[in-house]
Parts: C-alpha cells; sequence; structure tokens
C-alpha cells in the first residue's frame, strides 16, 4: 500500500524521476533533453507529478491548446501500478480542465494499449480516429476525447435576458 497521495505541480527537482519513470513505461520514451526543454521552456504545458510521503509515483504533462487540453503523457512508476496512482492523475486533468473552461481534453495511445484504452473510456473518453504509422515503431494510434463543455452552454451563458 503507498499511503495517501497528493498531485503537485512538478518541480525541475521531480523532473528526473518523471524521466526515470518514462523510460521505465515506455518502450520509444521521449528524449530526455525534450522533457527537460518542454518543462523549462514551453509555457503552454504544465506537468504534474503523484507523490506519496515524498516520493514520486507518477506524472502527467498537459499542453493548453487554445479550447482543448492535450494530455501529452501520463506514465506511473512500475512499482506503484495498480493501485489507482493513474486513474487519479487523469481525474485530476479533466477536472483541472474544466475548471479552467476547456472544451474537451484528448490523448493518444498505442493501438495495442488496450489497457490504457480501457482506463480512458472508463473514465469517459470516446475513440475518434485512429492514426496510421502514429509511433517511431510505426505502430498506429488511438486519439481519444472527452468532451469537458458543450458549446451550447456558451449559448446559454451569452443569452441577454430582457
Amino acid at each position: 500500500m503507498i499511503g495517501e497521495i497528493e498531485i503537485v505541480k512538478a518541480k525541475i527537482t521531480d523532473v528526473k524521476k518523471i524521466i526515470e519513470i518514462e523510460e521505465k513505461s515506455y518502450k520509444d520514451p521521449w528524449p530526455r533533453d525534450v522533457f527537460i526543454i518542454d518543462y523549462m521552456f514551453n509555457s503552454s504545458s504544465d506537468y504534474f507529478v503523484a507523490k506519496s510521503h515524498g516520493k514520486v509515483l507518477g506524472f502527467i504533462g498537459l499542453w493548453y491548446e487554445g479550447e482543448k487540453l492535450h494530455i501529452i503523457n501520463v506514465a506511473v512508476d512500475p512499482e506503484s501500478r495498480g493501485q489507482g496512482v493513474g486513474t487519479m492523475l487523469l481525474e485530476f486533468a479533466i477536472n483541472l480542465g474544466v475548471q479552467k473552461g476547456f472544451d474537451l481534453v484528448y490523448l493518444e495511445a498505442r493501438k495495442s494499449n488496450v489497457i490504457a484504452q480501457n482506463l480512458y473510456k472508463k473514465l469517459g473518453f470516446k475513440e475518434v480516429e485512429e492514426l496510421k504509422a502514429y509511433y517511431q515503431d510505426g505502430e498506429n494510434g488511438i486519439r481519444m476525447e472527452k468532451i469537458l463543455r458543450s458549446k451550447s452552454d456558451d449559448n446559454f451563458r451569452n443569452r441577454n435576458f430582457l
């Protein structure tokens, strides 16, 4: 059991552990310098970590793209998997998207990663597109999205009542 978990904005001191988790989690991880550049210089991105007793258990990377929130990366340390950490990180991102007024949140998953796709579906994501040869090794990806706010919400809010 991992104890109480908090999700906080990643600090520069967390980046090393984020990279370690990424490298343990994916067969074609992002290069270290890409993480560092994105973390330090991309003003349209944020990284959050799930921590328990000061230990980083997992992370989620977000890009703010106009009215869309893009989950660019989510991973949990193999030692902490199966304990709800990934779900907590995704729910955190969805709630953040709602709070910030995004219309939708989306992500990509490997076509072969049925476990991840099932988790995303459980959280309300729908498959919207197959991405041919999306990954470096040529595997197809699946784009999935979750609507956070409909256009009719805006129409209702913008009405002038007499």
